[in-house]
């Protein structure tokens, strides 16, 4: 069992929502779980430009280490993605690497994964941005056990006594328990069932022009 997790903290080793990736990562090596963890402010990844070439070729053509945090993905069963509240957002930084999962959320790329989510707020909008980026994961294919959404009003990294590492080792177990038990949930696929419906029909109307998408759906036996 392999769990990535992703911090999208500009504050890097000083922020505490790396630090509630990190011992979700952590409770989960406890289960047998093999992690690694990246800072996303410490890759190279430029913005979507629109080129549509993902949906041609089914890899973005950008030279940066977007698709090497993809394809770590694609081999792991789960991951933890964190960002701090950003007005009402996720970071600058995150929302690049999430801006170039088309061909993810098109083809459903992540189906059979599983993710977690960590948002960190100092003032409000901790639940609405934990809100989205469950949603984001979910449009990938993966099926989501939950978050930890919470405000933090004090500056500095949290004690070691804080309750918030209860609540990130408990995700973790959900996490864990989730992958193993390959458990589903009924709603999200039911969501997802609908969505591949809608780009079913995308599908049918673009396949010259999404020419790698639609040969992966027509593999799949979607079409």
């Amino acid at each position: 069992m392999k769990i990535i997790g992703i911090n999208g903290s500009p504050r890097r080793q000083n922020s505490r929502t790396g630090q509630l990736v990190n011992k979700v990562l952590e409770s989960a090596t406890d289960k047998g779980a093999r992690i690694e963890f990246f800072d996303i402010t410490k890759l190279k990844i430029k913005p979507c430009t629109a080129c549509d070439r993902c949906h041609k070729t089914g890899y973005c053509i950008q030279k940066d280490d977007f698709g090497a945090t993809f394809d770590k993905i694609m081999a792991a069963d789960g991951l933890v993605l964190g960002s701090p509240v950003y007005i009402y957002q996720v970071t600058a930084q995150l929302k690049n690497w999430i801006d170039r999962l088309g061909n993810a959320i098109h083809c459903l790329r992540f189906l059979g994964k599983y993710g977690a989510v960590v948002t960190t707020a100092g003032g409000s909008g901790e639940k609405e941005t934990a809100d989205y980026m469950e949603k984001v994961l979910q449009y990938t294919g993966m099926q989501t056990v939950g978050s930890l959404a919470c405000r933090i009003e004090v500056d500095g990294l949290l004690d070691e006594s804080s309750t918030l590492f209860n609540e990130a080792e408990n995700l973790a177990h959900s996490l864990v328990g989730a992958i193993l038990k390959k458990k589903i949930f009924a709603d999200q696929v039911n969501q997802q069932d609908q969505r591949r419906e809608y780009f079913r029909q995308i599908m049918l109307k673009r396949k010259e022009k999404w020419s790698w998408e639609y040969d992966y759906w027509k593999e799949k036996g979607w079409l």
